[in-house]
């Protein structure tokens, strides 16, 4: 998959991406019909995920905790 992808040229990774979000986007509606919760669960899930992702490389840019003086 990954050599298929890396063949692409530009114009077509980008409606290659694009249809992605599109059948992503597609699934969560399907889904959220059946029970609206996923409407509010899944982009608070990401919303938190984005927000987690964001403090820690704030406090922690590099991913290099202060473990030096372990050793």
């Amino acid at each position: 998959m990954k050599e298929l992808y890396e063949s692409l040229r530009p114009k077509e990774a980008r409606i290659f991406r694009w249809s992605a979000a599109a059948a992503a986007a597609a699934l969560w509606f399907a889904i959220a019909w059946r029970s609206a919760w996923v409407l509010l669960l899944v982009p608070m899930i990401g919303g938190g995920f984005v927000f987690f992702v964001r403090r820690n490389r704030r406090l922690d840019p590099l991913g290099h905790a202060e473990d030096d003086d372990f050793f």
